[in-house]
């Protein structure tokens, strides 16, 4: 997601790296609107990542708001 998002409830989407013992690890970071942020997934390699942002977070996003509610 871009910054263009950032008027909607939706979060913004990034992927990050985390290193650990055993070799690198991405995740995607979900940021909320209020600075809250969620960790989400670990995959092998940052296109994964991308991969899971273009292909699921919208699915995602709409599945985390109904168990807001």
């Amino acid at each position: 997601m871009s910054a263009a998002y950032t008027d909607s409830p939706r979060p913004i989407f990034k992927p990050r790296e985390l290193q650990m013992a055993e070799g690198p690890v991405w995740y995607v970071e979900a940021e909320w609107a209020d600075g809250t942020i969620e960790e989400i997934g670990a995959f092998a390699s940052e296109s994964e990542a991308w991969d899971w942002i273009a292909r699921h977070s919208r699915e995602w996003f709409v599945q985390r708001t109904r168990d807001m509610r």
